[in-house]
C-alpha cells in the first residue's frame, strides 16, 4: 500500500506546483475557497499578504478578502501588521488551521491512494507519469478575473 500512498503524494505535489491553477475550471473553482487558502499558507510555511495569496491562487482580491474574513472568524488564521510596513497585513496559519490542513491532506492521500490501488501498480504509475507530463505541457494558469470595482469604465 505504501506505493499507492507515494503515488498519491506525487499527484498532490503536481497540483501544488501549479499553485492551484488546475486545467479545468470546475476543478479550479472547487479549490477556490477556505481550504485553498489554508493549503497555500501551509505549503508556503510563511506569512503572506492578501495580495500574494490573490496572485498565487489566481483569485480576485475581493474573493480573498471574503475568505480571509471567514477564516479569521473561525480562528484558523491570524492577520497582523507588518513590522516594516504598517500598511501591509501579514496572514499566517494558527495551530488549529495547520491541524485542519494536515487532517485534510491525510484524508485526501488515503482517498487517492485507495483509488490508485484499484488501478494496480503498473496503471497507477502510468497515470501519475501522464499527470506529470500534462503538468509539463499545460500553459500557466490565467490571471484572476478583475474585481467589479477594477473593471475599466466605458
Amino acid at each position: 500500500m505504501d506505493t499507492y500512498v507515494n503515488l498519491a503524494e506525487e499527484i498532490m505535489e503536481i497540483f501544488d506546483r501549479r499553485k492551484h491553477g488546475m486545467p479545468h475550471e470546475e476543478i479550479s473553482a472547487a479549490m477556490r475557497g477556505e481550504m485553498a487558502v489554508l493549503r497555500l499558507l501551509a505549503m508556503e510555511n510563511r506569512a503572506l499578504t492578501a495580495g500574494e495569496i490573490s496572485r498565487m491562487l489566481h483569485m480576485t482580491t475581493s474573493r480573498i478578502a471574503a475568505v480571509l474574513g471567514a477564516l479569521d472568524k473561525k480562528a484558523l488564521i491570524v492577520r497582523s501588521t507588518d513590522a516594516q510596513d504598517k500598511r501591509r497585513v501579514q496572514v499566517t496559519l494558527t495551530t488549529k488551521g495547520l491541524a485542519i490542513c494536515h487532517r485534510k491532506k491525510q484524508a485526501a492521500l488515503k482517498n487517492i491512494s485507495n483509488a490508485l490501488s484499484q488501478l494496480g501498480e503498473k496503471d497507477a504509475r502510468e497515470f501519475v507519469r501522464l499527470m506529470r507530463r500534462m503538468n509539463d505541457v499545460l500553459p500557466p494558469p490565467p490571471p484572476p478575473c478583475m474585481d467589479e470595482e477594477d473593471e475599466p469604465e466605458d
